[in-house]
């Protein structure tokens, strides 16, 4: 494994909350776009209530 792929699996694992070294990239990469997502959607939904 090199370093780049260490680096990444470390900060997925930290932004996700899990283990990912066992996880294919596709998984990765769709509970990483969900993660984003709820963020921009609670930052959209303190948006509003401060309206």
């Amino acid at each position: 494994m090199t370093e780049q792929e260490k680096r990444l699996l470390y900060k997925t694992s930290i932004i996700l909350n899990k283990d990912t070294s066992q996880m294919r990239l596709n998984d990765i990469i769709g509970e990483l776009v969900y993660a984003f997502e709820q963020k921009d959607m609670n930052k959209t939904t303190e948006q509003i209530a401060r309206s």
